[in-house]
């Protein structure tokens, strides 16, 4: 089974919400064009994206295979670790900061799902 890690992102602050290096500011810093949001990207990288609006900003729960992680945003298991949630004991999935938990990883689950408001 392969390994699955979940982070949080947020298209407000390059450096707060986001690591501030490529390729999350290609991804994050237009908000026209966040990639979080794009359908086809997102299907393809055959991630699973939980997104809310939190006031002016977008919140991302994403859930991706490690191997993906490790070719495409490196850091997040290095030096950005802060971005990563973890299940809380006898929980399944990770919870966001804004109380909503992860989606799993299944097939059912890959692409973009609206969560609630914020």
């Amino acid at each position: 089974m392969e390994e699955i890690v979940y982070f949080e992102l947020n298209n407000w602050f390059a450096g707060r919400d986001y690591p501030n290096e490529e390729p999350f500011n290609s991804w994050l810093d237009n908000d026209l064009k966040q990639m979080f949001l794009n359908k086809g990207w997102v299907k393809e990288n055959r991630l699973c994206v939980l997104f809310q609006i939190l006031d002016m900003s977008v919140n991302y729960l994403i859930t991706a295979p490690k191997t993906w992680v490790e070719k495409n945003c490196p850091s997040l298991l290095t030096k950005n670790k802060k971005f990563l949630r973890f299940p809380e004991d006898g929980e399944e999935l990770p919870i966001g900061r804004t109380g909503e938990y992860f989606l799993a990883y299944k097939p059912e689950n890959i692409g973009i799902t609206e969560g609630e408001e914020w």
